[in-house]
């Protein structure tokens, strides 16, 4: 069980749990030093650590995982994350090199182009491959991000697979800009 200041981290091919300032620490022995991604549970989206946006609030261990290198990089995409718009991690040096393949056997996408445009993949935590994250932390995120607007047997199919993967019911809702806590809960009953 991790505690509030450690963080699962993918790295050479496994989950760690490390506290933060060891995974700095550890970070600081690579040469080249590797470049960490960060993928968000709630969202589906995965970016640079540091994105404005997905660092508002404190991150506990089971809103976030860490990921290293072009290894990591495959490993989130294969979990189902998509490139964050605010940090665009897909502008980094490498990165269409490092993600091709993995886009290619996940989405069947050919292009960097295809992969980012949100109308191609939209923002969607249905996406994401809980029956991996939430065997591994326990947890589900605060909350999960899915399209405004989902069809009753869309979100019927989502209730079904959060019981089945079990520990808990996080609150299932979209992007609502119009209100102040920026989100709208589906009542899945």
């Amino acid at each position: 069980m991790a505690r509030k200041d450690e963080y699962y981290v993918f790295a050479k091919g496994r989950y760690g749990l490390f506290e933060l300032e060891t995974l700095l620490w550890l970070l600081r022995q690579y040469n080249p030093r590797p470049r960490i991604w960060s993928a968000r549970f709630s969202t589906g989206l995965f970016g640079l650590t540091s994105c404005p946006s997905g660092n508002k609030g404190p991150k506990k261990f089971n809103e976030v995982l860490l990921a290293l290198g072009d290894e990591g990089l495959a490993k989130l995409i294969d979990l189902g994350f998509i490139t964050c718009p605010v940090c665009r991690p897909e502008n980094t040096t490498g990165f269409w090199d490092a993600a091709k393949d993995a886009v290619q056997r996940k989405h069947g996408l050919a292009s960097l182009a295809a992969f980012t445009d949100k109308t191609v993949l939209p923002f969607d935590a249905r996406r994401v491959a809980w029956e991996e994250i939430v065997s591994l932390t326990r947890y589900w995120p605060n909350r999960l991000y899915v399209p405004k607007g989902l069809m009753e047997v869309k979100l019927r199919d989502l209730k079904g697979r959060i019981q089945n993967i079990g520990h808990g019911f996080p609150p299932v809702g979209y992007y609502n800009s119009e209100v102040a806590e920026r989100f709208t809960e589906y009542d899945l009953g």
